[in-house]
Order: structure tokens, then C-alpha cells, then sequence
């Protein structure tokens, strides 16, 4: 929906996923990236500022589209009327940047992983800027939800709140997701957004992942996989990133600053799984 902010990267561009050294050494043995139920990372905050925003959108524009219109959408997006689960994966414009290292790569003893970044969005997520200032923010959900009633506002009376209109509101749900608070800014991130499904179970409701657009072509959903965070168990799926073994997408590592590893040792480890030609970096960032 918020076309302007979907991600586009030029040719060779690289997107960095700052991670623990656990979390390094999943991804390339099993050449997968995870995407984890959003409500349930570090910044699960974030979620609820998206939804701070909707609440201002809307309070500036229900004289003009009223109360009972905003309903039907707030119910969708809520967490009571939501039928889907945000999943995302988190990466960076930036690599080497201390704060990162601080905050996602278990204090700089972890690793900095680059990918290509036009092949990992050919995963089946939707790419989306972070956008960190709060008047746009707003601005772009007004004009997201002027555009949803003008929609609904023409259609046929049988065809009114229907599939197309819930597809609309699922999309904003996913849009807000991709709002941070102004104090986020040097992250410079890029969320892939993914969305699981939820499908009655006996009596009650379970996950399933439907799929999507994979390098161009139709792919089966992954298995819905749970972690305990604590005693929550959080959803979760990995996506594999080789298009069957035929890209290696990984093209940078850097060794966080407080990691005292040698890059000899990281690219012996990367050859051997057969993830070639990675330039590997120590990380120039300074822990004072």
C-alpha cells in the first residue's frame, strides 16, 4: 500500500542483519533467514506506535469519513480483529554501526552478516523502509485511509466491506509495522514483512504460513515453527535464501568489535559450507 516506501534497492546494494554469533551460525548452515512474530522481538513496542499512529490519522479525518467507517477498519487491525500474525526480519542500510552492534548483536561479540539485497527480497515478504519521522507518518496513513473509503465509498452496496476491503486494512496492519519512534533513526532500516494466517483448530485457532512469491514463482508456506521467549512461545518461520542452491546472497561479514575471532577462521567456516567469496571485516567501531 505505501508503494512510495517499498523497498527498492539499486544493483549490488547490501542490506546488513546484525546478529549473535548462535544466530550467524544458523544462517549459514542452513542458508535460511528467520522471521519472527513482531509483537515478540526487542522492539515489539514498535507495533504499538503504528497503532498510535492509525489512532491519529483517524481522529484527524472521522468528520470526514465518520466513526462507522474507522470501526470496520480498527476492528480489522486490532488485535481483536486481526487474522494474520506479522512476522519480519530486520536489516540495516548501515553496516559497522555501534549502536547496532549494542542493541541486536549480543553487545558486539556477534556478527554483521551482508546480503545482496536484491536477492533476499525475492523472498516471499514485503520490503519496507522504516520510516522514523511522525508527521509523515501520519500523513501517509490519512492519505492511505482516504484512499480505502473512496473505494469503499463507490463500490456497489453488495461489494462493500468485502475481500478487497479486509486485503486493504491487513496491508495497513503490515504498513504500520514499519513505523519507529524518531529516537530509531540511526538503524536506517529495512523490515521484510511476511504474514501467517490463523485457522480454526478444533475449538480454538492455529498458524499456517499460505506461501507466496518466491524468485519470481508461486512457493509452498514454510512450517510454522515456536521458540519460548521466557514463557511466551513465539512464532516463527525460516526461508531459505538459495533459490534451491542456485544464489549465495551472503557477500559481506563483519566480526563485531568485541568478537575475537579471526577472519581466517570465519572464511574457512563460510568456504566450507560452500558460501564462497565473502569479504570478511573486523569491525572499526570503538567501545570507550
Amino acid at each position: 500500500m505505501l508503494i512510495s516506501r517499498e523497498y527498492k534497492p539499486i544493483e549490488n546494494e547490501l542490506i546488513y542483519h546484525y546478529c549473535s554469533s548462535d544466530t550467524f551460525y544458523s544462517i549459514c548452515t542452513n542458508k535460511t533467514i528467520r522471521l519472527s512474530d513482531l509483537f515478540s522481538m526487542n522492539d515489539f513496542l514498535e507495533i504499538h506506535w503504528g497503532y498510535s499512529i492509525w489512532e491519529k490519522a483517524a481522529s484527524e479525518i472521522i468528520k470526514d469519513v465518520g466513526e462507522d467507517f474507522l470501526d470496520k477498519i480498527d476492528y480489522i487491525i486490532s488485535s481483536t480483529g486481526i487474522r494474520t500474525s506479522i512476522l519480519a526480519s530486520c536489516f540495516s542500510l548501515e553496516a559497522d554501526v555501534l549502536s547496532q552492534w549494542r542493541a541486536y548483536s549480543n553487545d558486539g561479540s556477534g556478527y554483521c552478516v551482508g546480503f545482496n539485497a536484491k536477492d533476499i527480497i525475492q523472498l516471499p515478504v514485503r520490503p519496507l523502509m522504516v520510516l522514523y519521522d511522525e508527521k509523515k507518518q501520519i500523513k501517509e496513513t490519512v492519505s492511505i485511509l482516504k484512499a480505502i473509503y473512496e473505494v469503499e465509498n463507490s463500490a456497489e452496496q453488495t461489494d462493500k466491506y468485502g475481500s478487497g476491503f479486509f486485503d486493504a486494512c491487513a496491508t495497513l496492519a503490515v504498513d504500520l509495522a514499519a513505523f519507529k519512534n524518531s529516537a530509531f533513526r540511526e538503524e536506517k532500516e529495512i523490515r521484510l514483512l511476511h504474514l501467517l494466517n490463523f485457522e480454526p483448530s478444533n475449538k480454538y485457532l492455529k498458524l499456517v504460513d499460505n506461501g507466496g512469491t518466491s524468485f519470481g514463482g508461486k512457493t509452498k508456506g514454510e512450517k510454522v515453527n515456536f521458540r519460548m521467549a521466557e514463557n511466551l512461545p513465539v512464532p516463527y518461520i525460516d526461508i531459505n535464501f538459495t533459490n534451491n542452491n542456485k544464489i549465495s546472497p551472503i557477500k559481506e561479514v563483519y566480526i563485531g568489535p568485541k568478537n575475537n575471532s579471526r577472519e581466517t577462521a570465519v572464511s574457512v567456516f563460510l568456504e566450507t559450507l560452500n558460501i564462497g567469496n565473502v569479504e570478511i571485516k573486523k569491525s572499526k567501531a570503538s567501545y570507550r
